[in-house]
């Protein structure tokens, strides 16, 4: 049980995040190029519905939020929780979107 010690466990929960969030990203990218191509219809028209805009910028705030724990500097953080409060706006926004067109 002392080699528990050997390990950063802050590091590998941000990692963890920015690791989630990019693959929640490539997920929705992925889902997007697939339904294009069976329903006919542009890449660019399928990632600007709310739920798949809404799960890129899920993503994106993960991998922000993820990259805050790796900086170094206190700009660098500041500039990653920015970004990824930004993100979380354009989320809420596409959620709400979704909801008034439900």
């Amino acid at each position: 049980m002392e080699n528990l010690d050997l390990i950063d466990w802050r590091m590998v929960g941000f990692a963890a995040l920015w690791i989630t969030g990019l693959a929640m990203v490539l997920s929705a990218l992925g889902f997007a190029d697939y339904h294009a191509a069976m329903s006919r219809s542009r890449f660019r028209e399928e990632v600007a519905r709310p739920r798949l805009s809404a799960s890129i910028n899920l993503g994106l705030m993960l991998f922000c939020l993820g990259l805050t724990g790796s900086a170094r500097a206190w700009w660098e953080r500041a500039l990653w929780i920015v970004l990824a409060t930004a993100f979380a706006a354009y989320a809420v926004h596409a959620l709400r979107r979704l909801r008034r067109d439900r």
